[in-house]
């Protein structure tokens, strides 16, 4: 006898979907690309002859590749690029740490303290994040030029040590701490600094590295400042002691590039062993007001 029941159909294969995020995944890589065509750049001048360098059309990729460049900035004697970088070094973390502490001393009251005014006092320092940097370019090089410190180490370190963004970065971190923890601290008979150095700054490592690593960027690219204060070769930073490499008539540019990639280095290094701090600091920071 012929089975005559209907043959079940089979369950229609589901269509794939695109996920979610792939656009935005494509577009953060088209973004990078963008960002990082500059680096690349920078990087494959460094690699060609001076003459491959500067010929049209363009050469994206180095025809051949040679390292005579880095050899030539490293024992070049126009200038000692190793000398250009222990100065940059020297500043950068002196004015890190000190910058870190200074701005740790002007928000702890801000943020732990009661006392008259302390909005008012905060809203006016952050105000000053409106004043451009330029026009205090003149009046600050003048007070060192009164102090006598143009061309030396202080020119460079002591100016920007009251940074604005650090006092707001690390307020902010301060007032997400549980103030129970200060309480028991008062209890047990610790005064303010204690409390700051044993509970505060040891709570706030994300915070305190993340300051510090923006510090020490900020300082090591700095150029506009120390080009104006600092006219001895032997104390030139390192920004400004490449431009050595860029004459009047004559711009080297194989050697440029080469030094540029070699002070890009350190700031890499410090970003990259702080990375882990770095996105805690930025992610538990501004969740109090």
């Amino acid at each position: 006898m012929t089975n005559l029941a209907p043959t079940p159909a089979r369950p229609a294969t589901p269509r794939r979907r695109m996920p979610r995020d792939l656009p935005r995944f494509l577009l953060l890589c088209l973004l990078s690309l963008v960002f990082l065509a500059p680096v690349y750049w920078m990087i494959s001048t460094s690699l060609k002859t001076e003459a491959d360098a500067i010929s049209s059309p363009v050469q994206w990729l180095p025809r051949h590749v040679t390292f005579e460049n880095y050899v030539s900035v490293l024992t070049s004697p126009d200038g000692n690029i190793l000398r250009w970088t222990g100065n940059s070094l020297f500043v950068a973390l002196a004015f890190t740490v000190l910058h870190v502490l200074l701005c740790a001393l002007t928000a702890y009251p801000l943020a732990r303290m009661q006392f008259r005014g302390r909005n008012a006092w905060f809203w006016f320092i952050l105000s000053s994040l409106m004043i451009p940097g330029i026009v205090t370019l003149i009046p600050t090089y003048i007070m060192m030029l009164n102090f006598g410190w143009i061309n030396s180490y202080h020119a460079l370190i002591w100016p920007g040590l009251s940074g604005v963004f650090g006092v707001f970065l690390l307020r902010q971190f301060f007032m997400g701490i549980p103030r129970e923890l200060e309480e028991a601290a008062r209890l047990d008979g610790a005064n303010s600094l204690q409390i700051l150095w044993r509970i505060i700054l040891p709570l706030s490592i994300p915070s305190l590295v993340t300051l510090g690593v923006f510090a020490f960027m900020g300082s090591w690219n700095n150029f506009l400042w120390p080009l104006f204060t600092v006219t001895d070769v032997d104390k030139m930073t390192l920004p400004v002691g490449i431009t050595t490499f860029s004459q009047r008539y004559v711009t080297e540019y194989g050697k440029l590039m080469a030094s540029t990639t070699l002070a890009a280095v350190p700031a890499l290094i410090a970003y990259l062993v702080a990375q882990r701090f770095l996105e805690a600091g930025l992610s538990t920071t501004g969740l109090k007001e």
